[in-house]
C-alpha cells in the first residue's frame, strides 16, 4: 500500500505539469471575427484557426491516458456551417469528459460571446459492436462566426490516436504534446510531405522514482506546424491515409514495475501466426473435407494449369459475396461452403483449401485495400490488412486470384486490391512481401464505320475490352437486362440511336469482351451548306481529371491502359472535305504514356486513327504537370472536327 501511495504521488506531480499544457476556452479575438477571407486560401469556406491536443496520465481517472483536445476554427462560409457539429469516435471503454464549447459574433461591430454550451447537448449512440459516437453542435452559428471548443478523452488502452496536422481545410497552427511514462515504448512516424515548425522530443530523466527499483524516465514530446495547407482529395490516388500529415504512434513494448518486458511489435513469425490463428481461425489446414465434395472431375484433370481454372471457376460460381472483408463471428469454411454465401475471407479461405486439394502449390496473400493505405514494410503490424486474396504458382508463373466476384477472370484482382504490396504467408518457410501488380493487359479498341446520308449518319460500331475495362463493362452489362443497358447507353449518348446490338464472351472472362452497335445519329444535313462532324462520337474524354495547382503526392492508376480508335466516314457525292484536324503526337517523359491523332481523306473516305496509352501505373508528384498537360492536350484532340461542305 505505500509503495501504490507513493506511486501516486510522483505520478501526480508529473500530470498536473502536463496537464497546465493543455489549451483553455477564451482565445478568440475580434481580429479574428472580422477576418473576410484567407488570403493564403481564398477559397476555403473555413480555417482552423488553432488546435491542440495534449496526452498525459491522469491520476483522477485510474492512472488512464487522457488527451485534452482544444479547437478554434473560423467560419466563412454557410458551406462549412456542418463544422460547428462535432463527432467524435470512440472504442469500446473509451469516453468523453469536459466537453466546453462557445460561438463568437460580431453584432454591429461588437464582440460578442455567445451563450455557454450546456453539457445536455451531448449525444451519445451505438455505431458498431465496438464504436460509440459522440457528438454535440455549436449554436448561433453564423457566415464570420468563430467557433471554439474542449473535451478530454478518457481511455484505458495504450495505443495512442494519430495526430493530424492536416485536413480539408487550412490551417494556421496545429500543436501537439505529451508526457507518457518512460515503461511505455513507441515508434513514432510522421507522414505526408510537410515539414514540422516545431520538434522537441525529449526524455526527462529521474521524473519517477520506484523504491526497490530505481528512477525513471518520461518521454515528453512537442510537435507543431505553422500555415499548413489543406489536402485536396483529386482521381487516382491511393488512401489519403499515405500522404495526409499527421504522427502515427506504434506501441513497441510496456515494462512492468519488475523489469518484465511486453513486446507489442511482432516478429514476421509472430505475426504469421496472428494471420493464422486470429484472423483465419485456424481454417487453413482442411482440404480432407474439399477432397471428398468438390466435382471428381475437377480432381481427376491432369493438366495442372486447367485445373486450377477449373477450381477457380466452381468457388466463384458456388459463392456469392455478402460485400464484407471478414468474417464477424468465428469463422467455420465447412458451414460456408454449404451456406454458398460469405465475405473475402471465407471465400478465399475456401478457394485456398480447394487448391491445397488437388495438389496446387498455393499460398494466402494479405494486403491492404486501396482506400485502407499502404501497410508499413518497416515491421510487422498486423493491423494494416484488411483483405485477402490466394496466390498460385504454376509451371513458374504466378497468379493472384480472388473468387468473390463472378466477373473477374483467372489472374485478375480486384482494382481496390491494386495497393503496392502484399505478404505472402508460407507458413513453412516464413512470409515474405510481394509486388501486385496485373498480369492482364487492359485495353479498349473502338472501330467506327459511318456514312453520310440526309437526316445524318448511320452505321456501325464494334468496341472490344480487356482486363479490367472488360471487368467494368461485364459488371454493367450482367446486372442489367439488354432493354435497360442500352436505354442507359442512349441516355449517355443522347444523339445515337441504337438500332440492333449484340455481345460476345459475357461469361467468357479470360476472352475480350466483344460489343456490336448499329446506330443511327440523326442531325439535319439536308438544309445545311456546311457540316461539322466530331468524330470521337462515343469514349470521350471531356474533363482533365487533374485541376490542382499543386499535387503533393504521385498519381495512381492502379494499372496500365490502352485505347485505340478508328473511324471510317463515307462521304455521298454532294460533299467534299473542306477541313481536317491536324496531326499530332504527345509522349509524356519517362516513357509513361503517348497519343497519336492522324486523320486522312482520301476519295469519299475519311479514315481517323488515335491510340493513347498510359504505360505506367504511377507518377510522382514531380511528373505531374507532364500528366496534366498530356491530359489538357488530348481532350483538345478529342474535341476536334471534320468539316464538310456542300459542292
Amino acid at each position: 500500500m505505500k509503495k501504490s501511495a507513493f506511486l501516486f504521488l510522483l505520478v501526480t506531480s508529473i500530470c498536473v505539469g502536463q496537464k497546465n499544457k493543455s489549451t483553455k476556452l477564451g482565445l478568440a479575438t475580434k481580429k479574428e471575427l472580422q477576418m473576410s477571407v484567407y488570403k493564403k486560401d481564398t477559397t476555403a469556406n473555413a480555417i482552423v484557426l488553432y488546435e491542440h491536443a495534449n496526452v498525459y496520465i491522469d491520476e483522477s481517472n485510474d492512472f488512464n491516458f487522457r488527451t485534452d483536445y482544444y479547437h478554434r476554427i473560423k467560419l466563412f462560409k454557410k458551406e462549412a456551417f456542418d463544422r460547428a457539429t462535432i463527432s467524435i469516435s470512440l472504442y469500446k471503454k473509451e469516453r468523453v469528459e469536459d466537453v466546453k464549447a462557445v460561438t463568437y459574433n460580431l453584432y454591429g461591430g461588437k464582440f460578442v460571446r455567445e451563450v455557454h454550451f450546456l453539457e445536455k447537448n451531448v449525444f451519445k449512440k451505438k455505431v458498431t459492436k465496438n464504436r460509440t459516437e459522440v457528438t454535440f453542435t455549436l449554436p448561433n452559428v453564423k457566415e464570420g462566426s468563430v467557433i471554439e471548443y474542449v473535451y478530454s478523452v478518457i481511455s484505458p488502452y495504450n495505443q495512442l490516436d494519430d495526430w493530424y496536422f492536416q485536413s480539408d481545410i487550412p490551417k494556421i497552427k496545429s500543436n501537439y504534446s505529451s508526457a507518457i511514462l518512460g515503461n511505455w515504448k513507441y515508434k513514432i512516424r510522421i507522414v505526408g510531405f510537410l515539414n514540422l515548425d516545431e520538434d522537441n522530443p525529449s526524455v526527462k530523466k529521474n521524473c519517477v522514482f520506484i523504491p526497490g527499483i530505481g528512477n525513471g524516465s518520461c518521454s515528453v514530446l512537442s510537435y507543431g506546424m505553422k500555415d499548413i495547407p489543406a489536402f485536396k482529395d483529386e482521381d487516382y490516388m491511393l488512401s489519403k491515409k499515405n500522404f495526409i500529415s499527421r504522427l502515427v504512434f506504434d506501441l513497441v513494448s510496456f515494462t512492468g514495475v519488475k523489469g518484465d518486458i511486453k513486446k507489442y511489435t511482432k516478429t514476421w513469425k509472430d505475426a504469421d501466426r496472428t494471420f493464422k490463428q486470429d484472423y483465419f481461425d485456424g481454417q487453413t489446414s482442411k482440404k480432407s473435407f474439399f477432397k471428398k465434395n468438390l466435382p471428381q472431375e475437377i480432381i481427376l484433370e491432369a493438366d495442372e494449369l486447367t485445373r486450377a481454372k477449373k477450381i477457380y471457376d466452381f468457388i466463384q460460381d458456388r459463392f456469392s459475396w455478402n460485400e464484407a472483408y471478414w468474417t464477424s463471428k468465428q469463422l467455420k469454411i465447412k458451414d460456408i461452403f454449404k451456406e454458398k454465401t460469405g465475405s473475402v475471407d471465407a471465400i478465399n479461405l475456401t478457394l485456398y483449401n480447394s487448391l491445397q486439394a488437388v495438389n496446387i502449390e498455393s499460398y494466402l496473400m494479405m494486403l491492404s485495400t486501396r482506400q485502407n493505405g499502404v501497410p508499413t514494410t518497416l515491421y510487422p503490424v498486423t493491423a494494416d490488412f484488411n483483405y485477402m486474396v490466394v496466390k498460385v504458382k504454376i509451371n513458374d508463373k504466378e497468379y493472384l486470384l480472388d473468387a468473390t466476384n463472378k466477373n473477374l477472370s483467372f489472374g485478375l484482382l480486384p482494382y481496390r486490391c491494386l495497393n503496392g504490396k502484399g505478404r505472402v504467408l508460407d507458413f513453412k518457410n516464413g512470409s515474405y512481401w510481394q509486388a501486385i501488380s496485373p498480369n492482364i493487359k487492359t485495353s479498349k479498341r473502338t472501330k467506327i464505320r459511318l456514312e453520310l446520308y440526309e437526316e445524318g449518319l448511320k452505321g456501325t460500331m464494334q468496341i472490344n475490352r480487356t482486363g479490367y475495362f472488360a471487368l467494368n463493362q461485364r459488371e454493367k452489362i450482367n446486372t442489367e437486362s439488354e432493354d435497360e443497358y442500352l436505354e442507359n447507353f442512349e441516355a449517355d449518348y443522347p444523339h445515337i440511336e441504337v438500332v440492333d446490338y449484340t455481345v460476345n464472351n459475357k461469361n467468357a472472362l479470360e476472352k475480350q469482351l466483344e460489343e456490336t452497335y448499329e446506330i443511327v445519329i440523326e442531325e439535319d444535313f439536308e438544309n445545311s451548306n456546311t457540316l461539322r462532324i466530331y468524330p470521337f462520337i462515343v469514349g470521350r474524354t471531356s474533363v482533365n481529371p487533374f485541376k490542382l495547382d499543386q499535387r503533393d503526392y504521385p498519381v495512381d492508376f492502379g494499372y496500365a491502359r490502352k485505347y485505340t480508335y478508328l473511324l471510317s466516314l463515307t462521304i455521298p457525292d454532294g460533299y467534299k472535305v473542306s477541313k481536317l484536324p491536324p496531326k499530332k503526337s504527345v509522349g509524356l517523359p519517362n516513357k509513361g504514356g503517348s497519343f497519336s491523332f492522324n486523320i486522312a481523306h482520301k476519295g469519299n473516305k475519311v479514315n481517323l486513327f488515335f491510340k493513347s496509352s498510359i504505360n505506367k501505373t504511377r507518377f510522382s508528384n514531380r511528373e505531374y504537370f507532364y500528366l496534366k498537360e498530356f491530359y489538357k492536350q488530348l481532350i483538345e484532340v478529342e474535341g476536334l472536327y471534320i468539316e464538310l461542305i456542300k459542292k
